[in-house]
């Protein structure tokens, strides 16, 4: 049977969990970052209507990856997305606050080296990104996006690196029925290192399940799994539950849970976004 009565089902309330990693602002959260596979596509069919969407929101997540203390990382998020027909793009420059000896390194957090627990805040760096529908869903043939995204140094650096890191990565979207989805994305980046690391490019693979019962709401599930940024650290992985609803034709929410999988990962977090749309 063919699919294409199911996949505009998919198209609204997207859920910001379902991003690459490279374009998270906290640590290997799913967008997915993020993860974090892609947004779910907003129309699968290749019609050329054009939707903006502009988001703000709050993130955050505490673990101690590795260190005697904690890092918290709160971060605010201004976020940009314009899609149309067969293309994406995306834009997001986040304020963020981080206490603890962790900074963000490629997307993720690591020890700072001497463990020195500071707080510090300013604006994030700025995160660029974009896709091209390659393949629309038909019948049992998956919809399959290319990505890209680089990251550029506007943060200070002692939030960010100072360099810039860029991802290539391809996402799949598979529709069961009506109403679920499974999604999966894989890329690899590559980072830019500061003085004081010497940053490892690497692969990272994030996938899951969507759960769309009618055209407002969806819940779902995302694991997010990216290779060690650096000599001496061990992969992060986490597991995100999320739910976004559409209120109306211009106003949607996204909420959202995460949980690490190791001790290099964020123990906890969550967030919510506020999305308008145009």
């Amino acid at each position: 049977m063919n699919q294409s009565g199911h996949k505009a089902r998919f198209g609204t309330g997207e859920s910001y969990l379902m991003r690459p990693l490279y374009y998270l602002t906290f640590p290997l959260v799913m967008t997915a970052g993020t993860a974090w596979a892609e947004d779910l596509p907003a129309n699968t069919d290749g019609a050329s209507d054009t939707e903006i969407e502009i988001a703000t929101g709050a993130d955050y997540s505490v673990g101690d990856y590795g260190a005697p203390d904690d890092t918290r990382v709160w971060s605010i998020p201004l976020d940009l997305k314009v899609r149309s027909g067969r293309v994406r793009l995306q834009a997001s420059l986040p304020y963020v606050f981080v206490n603890g000896p962790g900074q963000v390194v490629g997307g993720v957090i690591v020890p700072t080296p001497g463990g020195v627990t500071t707080s510090r805040s300013g604006i994030g760096d700025l995160n660029l990104s974009g896709g091209y529908t390659l393949v629309k869903e038909d019948g049992g043939v998956p919809m399959i996006e290319l990505g890209g995204a680089v990251k550029l140094p506007t943060a200070k650096t002692t939030i960010g690196t100072g360099k810039a890191d860029f991802t290539a990565s391809a996402s799949v979207y598979k529709s069961l029925g009506s109403t679920v989805m499974l999604f999966g994305t894989v890329g690899y980046s590559w980072l830019g290192s500061p003085a004081q690391y010497a940053l490892k490019n690497g692969v990272m693979a994030s996938g899951g399940l969507n759960l769309r019962p009618d055209d407002s709401q969806n819940y779902g599930v995302s694991l997010a799994w990216r290779e060690p940024v650096a000599a001496g650290y061990a992969g992060q992985a986490v597991v995100s539950p999320y739910m976004t609803y559409r209120i109306n034709k211009h106003f949607g929410i996204t909420l959202y849970g995460m949980a690490g999988l190791n001790d290099a990962s964020p123990r906890a977090g969550g967030g919510l976004r506020l999305s308008l749309f145009q």
